[in-house]
Order: C-alpha cells, then structure tokens, then sequence
C-alpha cells in the first residue's frame, strides 16, 4: 500500500492513488459499480451533482437523485457543479440550481466541486449571499490572476489539471499564487496520467512529487474529513 498516494480530486476515469470520480447525476452510479473493477493502488470516492451544461437536458428533478446519492458512504462531494455562460439554460436559471445545491452541501456538509465558464463574478456573489461554510473547489483553474485573486479572497480552493503541461497557459504561470493549503490536482477527463500532472506541478512549485503528494493529501483530509 502506498503511504504517500496521489490525490486526483476530479477525474471521469479512475486510476492510480486517491481518485474523486465524477459521476454526474448519479443515475447510472449503481450499475457501473458492479462492473468496476478496482485495482491495487486505487481507491475511489465519488461526487455527484447536476452540470450547467446538462441542466437543459436533465432538467432539476435531478436533483432529487443528487439528494439520494449524497446518503451514500463514498460520496464526498457535491459536483461538478456551477455556472457556465455557454449553456443553452438562462444564467439565472443556473444560479437557482446552482443555489439548490449549495444547500444539499450545508445541509449533507459535502465539499462543491466547481465548474465555472464566464461568471465568476456570480459564482462569488452567490457564495457571499449564502455565507455557505462548506469549501468550494474551482476545478480546471486556467483563468486570469485578478479572477484568481478574487477566489483566494473569499475561500475558493483551487485544482489545476493538465494546462499546467502548456507553459503559455494560465495556469502555468499562476500556480505559484495559489496557497500551498487551497491547492488540488485534477486529470478531469483526459488520459493524461495523474503522476504527469504531479510532475509538472511540482517542477513548477520547486516541490519533489512526494512533497506535493503530502500537501494534496493533508488538503484532502482537512476538506473532506477523510
């Protein structure tokens, strides 16, 4: 067993270390399960929670699956979840969603996992509206450093995935400004290897990957108690 695993806290595909899989909605959660097989060196949990992008398709009755599922002993989080201004759902629509389920995270003490797109302004807005005490996780960050700036300001942790291989990109060069405290790693849906992700990352920060490892897991265990 491995001491010191990575910590992947937002993938569609599992592998090796700590891994946070999303499961959308949750409605096919149970069945893919039983044909899961989980291999050494692995250890999954899950979250679960209704897309910007797929709202218009699934409608808010989903939510009621997304209550159901957060019962369930591993999953730890409420996501991906959000706003995002290329959604064929009005913004406002997304807000009154995306409130809902702030509240299923006070109400289940559930972690968000966030997808943002063009309203960040928003997404701060609604956290100050709701003072929600929960953490809430930018996943994917590859914005500017003001926007950045904002989020570290009102208590945004922040995941950064495979942008930091691109050294034009954003995030390459902001990752230094996150606090070792608010930082998580993420391989979201690509195939890129979560330990290429650490790699880089860590070439960045001036860390070893073993030193990086123990930071994304001493954040894991303070913001989702595991």
């Amino acid at each position: 067993m491995n001491l010191n695993p990575y910590v992947n806290i937002h993938t569609h595909h599992v592998g090796e270390g700590i891994n946070v899989l999303d499961i959308g909605e949750g409605k096919a959660w149970i069945e893919d399960e039983k044909r899961r097989v989980i291999e050494e060196g692995q250890e999954v949990f899950y979250s679960v929670g209704v897309h910007p992008m797929r709202l218009g398709e699934i409608g808010e009755d989903a939510l009621t699956c997304v209550n159901d599922m957060l019962c369930t002993g591993r999953v730890i989080a409420i996501g991906e979840c959000g706003l995002d201004r290329r959604s064929p759902v009005c913004i406002e629509e997304q807000e009154r969603v995306l409130e809902r389920q702030v509240e299923l995270g006070e109400k289940f003490r559930k972690p968000l996992i966030i997808h943002c797109v063009k309203a960040y302004s928003e997404l701060i807005a609604i956290r100050k509206k709701m003072k929600s005490s929960i953490p809430w996780i930018i996943h994917g960050y590859n914005n500017n450093e003001q926007i950045l700036r904002q989020l570290l300001e009102h208590g945004f942790y922040i995941s950064a995935g495979t942008a930091l291989l691109n050294d034009r990109s954003n995030a390459f060069h902001l990752l230094r400004h996150v606090p070792l405290n608010r930082l998580f790693l993420e391989n979201d849906d690509k195939t890129v290897g979560i330990d290429v992700i650490y790699s880089a990352a860590s070439g960045i920060l001036g860390l070893t990957a073993e030193e990086l490892k123990r930071v994304t897991r001493e954040n894991l265990k303070n913001v989702f108690a595991i």
